[in-house]
Order: C-alpha cells, then sequence, then structure tokens
C-alpha cells in the first residue's frame, strides 16, 4: 500500500505567523493526520530538486503543493520546473492538491489563466459557495453543503478554469475558487491548513499593505475563526488517496 505523500514547499511563513509552525508542511501534516514520517518535503522555491519521476510513482500515494508570496504570474525558473515535473507525472495519475499559489500553479500548468484578482486582494474569512455537483466529488463532498467558512489570502486567482476542468466552488471575489482536472488533479485557493491564529499573523504582518489597499486590518482581524469543516479536505485527501 501506499501510503507517503509528497509536499512541494513553494514558500515559507511569515515571521508573525512562524510560532505557530516552522514551515508550511508542518500545518499540512497536522491537517492531513499523518505522521511525518510519512511525508517528504522538497523546497522547490530553495532550489531543493524534486525527486525522480519513476521512483516518486512508485512511493506516493499523492502530492500536495503549497502555497506561496511569489506569483505564478512571475514565471520564476523553479516555477516552470515544478510545473514541467508535475507534468511528466500526470499519464501515471498520481492524486495532485495544490493551495492557494499550488491551486494556481496547477491551473496555470494545465491551461487555464491566472492573474491579479480584479476585485483585489483577499484576505481574512471568506465564505465559499459551493456548486451542487460538489456533493458527488470524492473530495469536495466532504466540505458542508451549500457554503463554507474558510480562511484565504490571495493578490492571484484563477481567472479562467483549465480546459476541461470541472469548477465546484466561487468567493464573492473569485469565481473559480475550486477546481478538479480530470479525476486526480484538485485546486483550492482558500488555505484549509490554517487556523485563526495563522490568518493573524499573517494580517499582522501585511498590515502596512493592506492599509494601503484600502483594508481594514482591526476588521479583518475581529471577524475571524477557526475553519474547522473547511480544513476536512486535507485527510479526505489522504483518504481517497490510500492504494493498495
Amino acid at each position: 500500500m501506499k501510503n507517503n505523500y509528497l509536499i512541494i514547499q513553494t514558500g515559507d511563513p511569515v515571521p508573525l505567523a512562524a510560532p505557530h509552525g516552522e514551515t508550511f508542511a508542518d500545518w499540512f501534516i497536522a491537517g492531513m493526520q499523518v505522521n511525518a514520517e510519512q511525508v517528504d518535503v522538497v523546497n522547490v522555491h530553495h532550489g531543493e530538486n524534486l525527486p525522480d519521476v519513476d521512483q516518486a510513482i512508485k512511493i506516493y500515494a499523492g502530492i500536495v503543493i503549497t502555497g506561496s508570496k511569489t506569483m505564478v504570474t512571475e514565471g520564476d525558473d523553479w516555477v516552470l520546473s515544478t510545473q514541467d515535473w508535475l507534468r511528466e507525472t500526470m499519464p501515471h495519475k498520481v492524486p495532485m492538491l495544490g493551495i492557494c499559489f499550488g491551486h494556481q500553479l496547477l491551473a496555470d500548468m494545465l491551461g487555464g489563466e491566472v492573474g491579479y484578482n480584479p476585485k483585489g486582494r483577499r484576505m481574512g474569512l471568506s465564505q465559499c459557495h459551493l456548486s451542487p455537483k460538489s456533493s458527488e466529488d470524492p473530495l469536495f463532498q466532504i466540505l458542508p453543503q451549500l457554503e463554507v467558512d474558510v480562511l484565504v489570502s490571495h493578490s492571484q486567482v484563477v481567472l479562467t478554469a483549465p480546459p476541461e476542468s470541472v469548477v465546484f466552488g466561487h468567493t464573492e471575489a473569485d469565481t473559480n475558487h475550486l477546481f478538479r482536472y480530470q479525476d486526480f488533479i484538485w485546486g483550492v485557493q482558500y488555505h484549509p491548513e490554517w487556523n485563526a491564529k495563522i490568518t493573524a499573523g499573517y494580517i499582522e504582518q501585511r498590515s502596512d499593505d493592506l492599509k494601503a489597499e484600502g483594508l481594514q486590518p482591526d476588521q479583518l482581524l475581529a471577524a475571524l475563526k477557526d475553519c474547522p469543516e473547511a480544513k476536512k479536505i486535507l485527510s479526505r485527501f489522504v483518504d481517497i488517496t490510500k492504494t493498495a
């Protein structure tokens, strides 16, 4: 049985959120409810090399791509090489889950369009409205129907979903918040690995930028709450990717 996972780490926590986890992978491992020994972490944004594809498809039940402060549209070399590596795995249908930047990276790789949100940055508590067909999706069926509270932090979004993908959710500022491509690739714009304290660290860290953009950090902080229902997709991803 394959029960190991690869986390492709594409960023690092901001200092004010770091006390709640030294790396993004810490938050994901907790949410996935797996042992750290089951997870390999590759810091592609620091130049670490991804494993040999032939070896990866033999040992990994699934691949998770994290968030990042990098913008997909900047086209950094490590972003492009990560997409190339993921394309190589696709014929073998290793399940993938992209979160925030990872969601956008996958959408871009699959022929969608990523860019700055015309409605501006979004940070803090939001609501994701699910389509009725989300109840039939192996991953998204774990979410409450038909609305779930989520924690977000992003400036770019998936403007156009990849061809042949299915969109399962939207927020007031983002029409392609959740998608699936074929039957083994999922993209999620919100942060299921975050809780209210982590989100508060990001809001406080970026307070000056938020004010400059016309947002009110104090109001964003006051509205925060944990979103345990939204977090469930991480452990659900593990459940549906376990193979004999």
